[in-house]
């Protein structure tokens, strides 16, 4: 039956996790509707951890480990995914102290409307994606995708350790992706995403259209060395046009005996903001991931 393909198909296009300029770790599953005649649900387990992590082109300044678990459901031509994510920086946010003002004055200052903005602190977000297979000989996929962190904010008087209320705010975005399969450059992904961040002591907004160039895969022995190449802009940082550029490089190694497969991601991402100019940050990843799949038998 060929369901039973998909087993051996995740072990391989685990290592698309460069497709999609999102999170390092998120591991995506991209099935050919032609590999399975009935419905198919694959889990997958992913842990590890990165130094200089960065959240949607905006570096952390700190390194992260992550716990993620993705669930994804495949029929005819049509693919759903809910994952979640947990994820814990190196440190603890500094306090945010509050002026008894109005407004309210927040301290320390966020960065401003022509900086490069700061992630919220690192924490669990939720994903929900729904996407379609469509074309005849090669394959591409339309995604959308709709994702919300919850954000906690406590605050204090200044100076003071006197606690003076909690702020809860999230953050949402909203993305959508498109393959794409070009004569000269191969295959790509275009990918528009607006997010907004409300009720913190740091509220923001950004949106982001870029290309991400998939290179072909190398194997050696039994490592398989893939690379992409990002290119984009993203508004809010004072720097109009291109701002982002972020090749990732990629070895990928699966273990037979295990089902595991492991990962060594190295992406430098340069950004260019209105008051820094370009910036160069170095994000490297090592994590593991384990999928099952169950099908429906005829």
């Amino acid at each position: 039956m060929r369901a039973r393909r998909v087993a051996i198909v995740l072990v391989f296009v685990a290592a698309s996790a460069l497709a999609q300029p999102r999170s390092i770790f998120d591991v995506d599953d991209f099935v050919d509707p032609r590999q399975h005649d009935v419905p198919v649900f694959a889990s997958r387990l992913v842990a590890g951890g990165a130094s200089g992590y960065v959240d949607n082109d905006r570096p952390l300044h700190q390194n992260a480990r992550f716990l993620h678990i993705a669930n994804s459901f495949y029929w005819s031509d049509f693919q759903a995914d809910y994952k979640h994510s947990e994820v814990r920086g190196q440190h603890d946010a500094p306090p945010v102290q509050v002026c008894n003002c109005v407004p309210p004055v927040y301290f320390p200052t966020p960065p401003g409307p022509d900086e490069t903005p700061a992630p919220p602190q690192p924490g669990g977000r939720d994903t929900l994606q729904l996407a379609w297979y469509a074309g005849g000989e090669i394959k591409l996929r339309y995604r959308l995708s709709v994702s919300n962190q919850s954000i906690d904010t406590p605050l204090v008087y200044p100076n003071t350790n006197t606690a003076a209320g909690t702020l809860h705010g999230r953050e949402r975005s909203v993305g959508l992706e498109a393959d794409t399969h070009l004569p000269l450059l191969g295959f790509g992904t275009i990918n528009f995403a607006h997010i907004v961040r409300t009720g913190t002591a740091a509220d923001r907004r950004q949106s982001e259209l870029a290309y991400t160039s998939r290179f072909p895969g190398v194997a050696f022995r039994r490592l398989v060395f893939r690379g992409t190449l990002s290119v984009g802009g993203v508004s809010g940082r004072g720097a109009r046009g291109v701002n982002v550029v972020n090749p990732m490089f990629e070895a990928f190694w699966h273990d037979q005996t295990t089902s595991a497969n492991f990962h060594l991601v190295w992406s430098p991402l340069s950004t260019r903001s209105g008051r820094g100019g370009w910036e160069t940050h170095h994000q490297i990843a090592f994590f593991v991931d384990r999928g099952i799949v169950f099908f429906r038998k005829r």
